[in-house]
């Protein structure tokens, strides 16, 4: 929920789960096909990856804010793009999804901090693979591997900081949601 632009945010959960999906599995779908060099594998993993992540993230983005579905989608969209960047609230009747998104916020990055030690453990396990794809495996293992091996070491050194100025910037939209509460 947290990593997911603003745009995701419309539609209902087949649209939201699509949108999910298809980009995630597109780009596993893509690693794959690179990486056995054969297009079934890729579709395979397209379609499998793309169906499970979309699906459990939709169902992941209700659960943290079920209150989204009483909102249009433009206004959801909106109401996302602006909290994300700690915008000030313009629309008082939009006040207490403000503070419920936040707080939806606030709960998936409080729950997806007790599972970085499993990122540490992907990290050598991957750069393990990667060096032994660049010596014995194909040009197509060694882009795979180096491309999976880049997007870990973002995910570790890059998205913490960047996932904190998210949730400070939600901190001050819902605080002035609050105060246009009040």
């Amino acid at each position: 929920m947290v990593t997911l632009p603003a745009f995701v945010w419309r539609g209902g959960f087949v649209r939201r789960a699509a949108t999910i999906g298809i980009g995630f599995g597109g780009a596993l779908g893509a690693l794959a096909w690179l990486d056995s060099g054969m297009l079934l594998s890729g579709a395979i993993v397209f379609v499998v990856s793309g169906s499970c992540y979309g699906i459990w993230m939709a169902r992941r983005m209700a659960r943290y804010w079920p209150e989204s579905t009483q909102l249009p989608d433009a206004e959801r969209v909106a109401l996302v793009k602006s909290a994300r960047r700690g915008e000030s609230l313009t629309d008082p009747r939009l006040a207490s999804a403000v503070i419920a998104y936040c707080g939806g916020i606030r709960a998936a990055v409080e729950t997806s901090r007790m599972f970085r030690w499993v990122l540490w453990f992907v990290l050598v396990v991957a750069m393990g693979v990667a060096v032994y794809d660049a010596v014995l495996g194909s040009v197509g293992n060694g882009i795979a591997s180096a491309v999976y091996l880049a997007a870990l070491v973002v995910e570790i050194f890059w998205w913490p900081k960047r996932e904190a100025e998210l949730v400070a910037n939600c901190d001050r939209a819902a605080e002035s949601a609050k105060q246009i509460q009040a």
